[in-house]
């Protein structure tokens, strides 16, 4: 027989262990937590937020928030998703306490006119003029960063959780409490803002002949 694995051992700590062990206060579990949780709950937060003060202050919350409810966790969906969930409802709501946040007009600004079939009937700049320098595109990630700001909070969630924290649907659906259609509909919206976004910046400095923009119903992937 090999030897008894303890809580001290690497890897010992699978979820329904660490859940009991934060049930029972367990040192040992509260320091897993932290360390398995720490970076990318700070980061979620950042940049759902984009202030370092608010993300500390969503950090601190987040695991108040986990040890306090932690009976209440029946392990339906998985706990990672019930802690980003947690993160995600506390950056939000830091996010819409602000001064002067406001939520845009979801039809006028984020991404170009659309038919009733869902095909997109505005002329989109043409955005695959992007830059090839490494400083440029330097540049181009903070464009990204800056429009991904500009995105109400519902819809910056959702690309975040998708595009940058790598999450599946499925798991997108489960943290933020939403359908997979409701899901697919906000990210489509969203993305099509950003292209816009990048669309307009490659276009001013990496101008095209003119009369070159391109249909929208051909756009491609964000890069």
């Amino acid at each position: 027989m090999g030897a008894e694995t303890t809580p001290d051992q690497p890897g010992a700590w699978d979820d329904p262990a660490l859940v009991a062990g934060l049930r029972t206060r367990d040192e040992r579990a509260i320091e897993t937590l932290v360390a398995r949780y720490e970076t990318r709950v700070f980061g979620l937060a950042l940049r759902l937020t984009g202030s370092r003060q608010d993300a500390e202050e969503v950090l601190q919350d987040v695991f108040w928030q986990v040890l306090r409810h932690i009976d209440s966790f029946r392990g339906e969906a998985k706990l990672s998703s019930w802690i980003f969930r947690i993160a995600t409802n506390a950056a939000l709501m830091k996010l819409r306490e602000r001064s002067g946040s406001r939520e845009l007009p979801l039809e006028a600004s984020l991404g170009p006119a659309m038919s009733a079939e869902g095909q997109i009937v505005e002329a989109v700049p043409d955005w695959t003029r992007l830059p090839s320098d490494a400083l440029e595109r330097k540049e181009l990630a903070r464009q990204l960063a800056s429009a991904v700001d500009e995105l109400p909070p519902d819809y910056r969630a959702v690309v975040v959780l998708r595009d940058v924290e790598g999450l599946s649907a499925a798991e997108a659906c489960e943290v933020l409490d939403l359908s997979l259609p409701a899901l697919k509909s906000r990210l489509h919206r969203a993305r099509l803002f950003l292209r816009k976004r990048l669309a307009e910046y490659a276009t001013v400095r990496h101008p095209a002949p003119s009369g070159t923009t391109r249909p929208g119903s051909h756009d491609a992937p964000l890069p």
